[in-house]
């Protein structure tokens, strides 16, 4: 019997600390990897809302959008299309990508804070349009830019609990239903998008080792809606982003024995350029292994990572991947994927 056939074990593991040369224990927590990220399917509206028309309105300059916001385009969805309209979306694309069947799927969640209304949860609306099977579980996590990782935690692990073989993580959260066109805080900032997520136990893909989680009390006033219109506390975000995600990141690297040399991306969600070139500094990294890639599209939510992943998981070039969302609450999640190839023995 070996470690991969015992999975959800917290494993005790001996080491020597790099700090004080004393031996130390440190606790990894052991996941099932045959549950892997297999493919990665996107929707991002083609309409686009140009930031550029509305530099002068806000008193912004050409500097401010290069080097600070660094989103020139926001992906906007049609007004006829809604949360789970962009989920629909989604799947198709998956679909063109992965062999599998629909009464496979056996988990359907989706990542919203705005769904398609409060009464039923947007999943089951999700499975209703998609034909999922009777069987399927469905529920909605209302998390923020940090729910991408929140999901691929809670669905690894009912994976893991209950035997299950294939599941579908959707993030969609079109902030266009809640931001302040003439708010100077949120206006440039926020796009629509969609992703849906594979996870399978067959196929080659990236799988969970672990992760990491946290809210900050007292922040919750940092991003919040008042009479149905998003505010933002700017300054907030960027202070709790830049303190904690990148102990996030540290913390979960040294807790599996790894290094930032040992990763080949760190994927973290863009928030703004300013915010991502922040903590890129404070882990010591270049632009090429933290990318911001979302100058055409705005800042996608949750959605924002999944649409970064997708090339990645489908050239599964990097043996290990890091992810951070972080936002709404204010809360942060951190995770560490590794590439996992389906002819390895479980």
């Amino acid at each position: 019997m070996t470690l991969d056939m015992l999975p959800g074990l917290v494993v005790r593991i001996m080491s020597v600390s790099t700090r004080t040369g004393t031996p130390e224990r440190r606790e990894v927590a052991m996941q099932d990897p045959r549950i892997r990220i297999t493919h990665v399917g996107t929707y991002v509206p083609t309409r686009r809302v140009s930031n550029e028309d509305r530099l002068a309105e806000f008193g912004f300059d050409a500097e401010f959008l290069r080097k600070k916001l660094g989103i020139a385009m926001r992906a906007e969805k049609e007004p006829a299309e809604d949360t789970s309209d962009l989920c629909v979306a989604a799947f198709a694309d998956i679909e063109r990508r992965a062999k599998f069947s629909r009464s496979e799927i056996e988990l359907c969640c989706v990542v919203t804070q705005n769904p398609d209304q409060k009464v039923p949860h947007t999943a089951a609306i999700v499975h209703h349009k998609l034909g999922l099977s009777k069987g399927c579980m469905t529920f909605d996590i209302s998390q923020g830019c940090a729910g991408y990782v929140h999901a691929l935690a809670l669905a690894s692990a009912m994976m893991e609990r209950f035997g299950l073989k294939n599941a579908l993580v959707f993030t969609s959260d079109p902030y266009s239903k809640i931001v302040d066109p003439n708010d100077k805080g949120t206006a440039l900032i926020f796009g629509d998008a969609a992703s849906v997520s594979l996870l399978s136990t067959s196929g080659a893909g990236y799988r969970l080792v672990d992760a990491t989680f946290g809210t900050e009390p007292g922040t919750t006033e940092c991003l919040h809606t008042r009479d149905g219109a998003l505010k933002m506390d700017g300054a907030s975000v960027l202070f709790h982003a830049t303190h904690e995600v990148p102990a996030s990141v540290r913390s979960l690297l040294a807790k599996n024995g790894k290094t930032l040399d040992d990763v080949g991306l760190v994927l973290l969600h863009p928030g703004s350029k300013r915010v991502v070139d922040l903590i890129r500094k404070s882990l010591q990294l270049d632009d090429a292994k933290v990318p911001f890639e979302i100058a055409e599209v705005g800042n996608t939510v949750s959605s924002s990572i999944p649409l970064v992943l997708q090339q990645h998981v489908s050239r599964k070039k990097h043996d290990l991947l890091m992810l951070s969302g972080f936002g709404v609450g204010f809360s942060w999640g951190t995770c560490i994927l590794q590439l996992q190839n389906d002819e390895e023995k479980h």
